[in-house]
């Protein structure tokens, strides 16, 4: 996994925005799911971001390469019956036990899964099949998926950008002041998710 987080970065580091679209593309399609995109993704931002340019092609560059990979997934599965589980390992190398996790969190919480879905580890790229399973409007999933990922990805580069301009801790403690009401619902919106995550959890081991 070390070297293959190496190599990852190295790449980003000679072709820049183009080698982390195509990273992001490659892990969102599922087509090598064991991409460490936890590890390689902020450590992109951190080679890629330097103003507030760099920052914009590092989301365009992830929202692109992102929002294209979740198609394949959800075509595949679109056209796929939900129990054939051996044909996905085979095409997808996806284990069932991912396939039925994000079955059961699709289920609970909806379409509205594929866009904050994005956010989370566990669900960024295999949320893109239990939407294509449901028969989920083609346009409703690129949009929510594109929403979600150029979400993600502003967060990530953002963080590094203002680390940059100063200490990350006052750079938060800055924007708090600054923008009380954004922060309250960043801060919201984050608590939601943590506990939804919970709930979730909660199922998981209930069942």
């Amino acid at each position: 996994m070390t070297d293959l987080t190496t190599t990852a970065l190295e790449f980003v580091r000679l072709y820049g925005p183009l080698a982390l679209c195509l990273f992001v593309f490659l892990e969102t399609s599922m087509l090598f799911p064991f991409l460490p995109s936890e590890v390689v993704v902020p450590a992109a931002a951190v080679l890629l971001v330097t103003d507030v340019a760099s920052l914009v092609v590092f989301v365009v560059a992830g929202g692109v390469g992102g929002t294209l990979g979740a198609f394949v997934p959800f075509s595949v599965s679109a056209g796929t019956r939900v129990g054939d589980s051996d044909w996905l390992r085979r095409h997808l190398r996806v284990p069932a036990g991912r396939v039925e996790q994000a079955r059961v969190w699709f289920r609970r919480w909806g379409q509205w899964s594929v866009l904050w879905g994005r956010f989370l580890p566990v669900l960024r790229s295999v949320v893109s099949l239990p939407a294509g399973f449901a028969g989920m409007d083609p346009v409703r999933f690129g949009v929510f998926t594109a929403v979600g990922t150029v979400g993600f990805y502003a967060a990530t580069g953002g963080l590094v950008y203002y680390g940059r301009q100063e200490s990350l801790f006052a750079a938060l403690v800055a924007f708090a002041t600054d923008r009380p009401v954004l922060s309250a619902t960043v801060l919201l919106a984050l608590l939601g998710s943590g506990l939804l995550v919970g709930r979730w959890r909660s199922t998981r081991q209930g069942n």
